[in-house]
């Protein structure tokens, strides 16, 4: 019952923490202190270039950084990322009499954004525990609070949101993708090799999280073969994150994106050396122990 109470409270806490972080990209804080310089706006994109440089991180040398046809002072009138070129644009539409400016940034976006945060930390804190339970300087930390029901539960919960993630996309009016684009790897052509990552990652996941709930029924040899893609899937899931995530596009969120994921990659080396050292000493005590019965 604890366990599931925390795995619970972890998914709820995420939850909250994603709909918040996505609330306030969308939603700068902005303040700007000019002194004495003078306002400039060197790339006549519609913003200053300490703006520019201190709110927005976009280049003050390039009407529009993210190369998507869009001025950067359009988007961010239209609550648009300047940054990301899959994020909904603000169109303006000019003729002699009016002026407007529409944004279709509609529920899907959002649900898409924030599913796609939640999972990835649901999945990061069962890479962790997963890896720290077998790490010597960690595990006596993380055995209280593991347990193989918290480890499935999560993995669960993690796999609906990405479901989400993914249907989410086929209601965005701006991406306009398919059940094709979603399911089948490189078939977009827009966004081939981040979104196919993303789609083979989605797979991977679920022949770990089937195979584990099956493992009685798989023999061990086979199941830790297949045990060992969730390398390749973390990696695919985390260059997904990192290059198509609008969250983490710039910013202190993708430093500590970075930084986080190193951490993991560190622990990870670290079990694997343990890994290969266990396995150089128990072929050396078999040695020792044909060796003896020889004699």
């Amino acid at each position: 019952m604890k366990n599931k109470i925390l795995s619970i409270s972890l998914c709820i806490f995420g939850l909250f923490f994603s709909i918040n972080f996505v609330a306030a990209q969308n939603n700068p804080e902005i303040k700007l202190d000019y002194g004495e310089e003078l306002i400039v706006d060197s790339d006549l994109d519609g913003l200053t270039d300490l703006g520019e440089k201190q709110i927005f991180k976009t280049d003050p040398l390039n009407p529009d950084s993210d190369n998507d046809g869009f001025y950067d002072g359009a988007e961010i009138l239209g609550e648009s990322d300047p940054l990301n070129n899959l994020s909904p644009v603000a169109t303006k539409i000019v003729s002699e009499n009016t002026t407007v400016v529409e944004n279709e940034a509609s529920w899907a976006w959002y649900v898409t954004r924030v599913t796609g945060l939640l999972s990835f930390s649901l999945l990061y804190i069962v890479m962790f525990l997963g890896l720290s339970i077998r790490t010597p300087f960690l595990n006596k930390w993380i055995e209280p609070i593991y347990s193989l029901n918290i480890h499935a539960w999560l993995s669960i919960q993690a796999l609906i949101l990405v479901f989400v993630h993914s249907g989410a996309l086929l209601f965005d009016k701006y991406l306009q993708f398919t059940w094709l684009d979603v399911l089948i790897p490189f078939f977009n052509k827009t966004y081939s090799v981040e979104l196919a990552f993303g789609v083979i990652a989605m797979y991977l996941m679920l022949v770990l999280i089937v195979s584990s709930y099956l493992r009685k029924y798989i023999n061990y040899k086979v199941w830790r073969i297949t045990h060992f893609l969730n390398i390749p899937f973390y990696l695919m899931a985390v260059y997904h994150g990192l290059y198509l995530g609008t969250d983490l596009a710039s910013g202190w969120a993708r430093v500590f994106f970075i930084y986080a994921n190193v951490f993991l990659a560190v622990i990870i080396l670290i079990n694997i050396s343990v890994r290969i050292n266990k396995f150089i000493q128990d072929k050396r005590h078999q040695y020792a122990n044909i060796r003896q019965s020889n004699f």
